[in-house]
């Protein structure tokens, strides 16, 4: 049978409105999994001592990164938190809004425990699967290397769309089984990648264009509030700006979940029943 086209124009409307009609409980849930881990994290890394290169000079990326990885692991428990976070948060939030009984916050959060290994192992997999050809491409000849780095970012990108409905096929769907929800995933996408592809980059584009606005006006008005202010303001703004944007990244799953399957998949089976 032919997959159906989707209508992404349906889909944002449907995942909006179900944030609206679910917005207190989505706060709630946002907030706890998302926000407060974004939060340490980001604060830990605003007060970090990285040195970005003195204004107007050519920074340094593998400077920079190597810092960066230093403080991250100087604050693995901030980056654990944040992980677990969003594996709970994500669960949550998608238990919540793509069951139509409107469940409670503590309904929701009694189906998260028996998901967390699933969407764990769905995680991981989904993960090699993705990197792989950037793993590949790194056993490369240096000459053959380059030129095949031009077609790992597409071809990346391409896999992410193929398997990003593999946590609702886990959560909604009832399957247990990564694996499996992995292949139902790719063939509900069937027909409709390029299009979900364009989708989600003008989206990311956009709300990168909203969000360095946004941070731009809020950092000038609280700088003049004093350094330490402002250190907590901008990364109370950026968590904030952070867990919108993974919210809105589960509500239009549901929603695409929902016009791409024609019902609810049967339970596969259970991989770690």
């Amino acid at each position: 049978m032919a997959n159906r086209k989707l209508d992404m124009g349906m889909a944002w409307t449907q995942a909006t409105g179900v944030i609206g009609a679910n917005r207190d409980l989505v706060s709630v849930l946002a907030g706890i999994f998302l926000f407060i881990p974004f939060f340490v994290l980001i604060l830990a890394l605003f007060g970090s001592d990285v040195d970005f290169g003195n204004a107007g000079s050519e920074p340094d990326p593998e400077r920079i990164a190597a810092q960066l990885n230093a403080v991250l692991m100087a604050n693995w428990w901030a980056v654990l938190l944040v992980a677990l976070g969003q594996l709970a948060g994500g669960a949550a939030i998608l238990a919540l809004l793509g069951d139509r009984s409107r469940p409670t916050v503590g309904a929701v959060l009694k189906r998260v425990p028996r998901l967390l290994l699933p969407l764990f192992g769905a995680q991981v997999l989904v993960g090699l699967v993705t990197q792989l050809p950037s793993f590949l491409t790194g056993l490369l000849p240096e000459t053959a290397a380059a030129f095949a780095g031009f077609v790992v970012l597409p071809v990346t990108l391409y896999l992410t769309v193929k398997y990003f409905l593999t946590n609702a096929v886990i959560v909604l769907g009832e399957s247990r089984n990564p694996i499996a929800a992995m292949r139902q995933s790719w063939r509900l996408t069937k027909a409709n990648s390029f299009r979900l592809l364009a989708f989600f980059l003008m989206l990311t584009l956009l709300a990168l264009v909203i969000g360095l606005i946004m941070a731009m006006i809020i950092g000038l008005v609280l700088s003049a509030l004093g350094e330490q202010v402002a250190l907590i303001g901008n990364a109370a703004f950026a968590a904030a700006m952070v867990s919108t944007f993974y919210t809105l990244s589960y509500a239009l799953t549901v929603s695409i979940y929902r016009q791409l399957s024609d019902s609810v998949p049967p339970a596969d089976l259970d991989l770690f029943a």
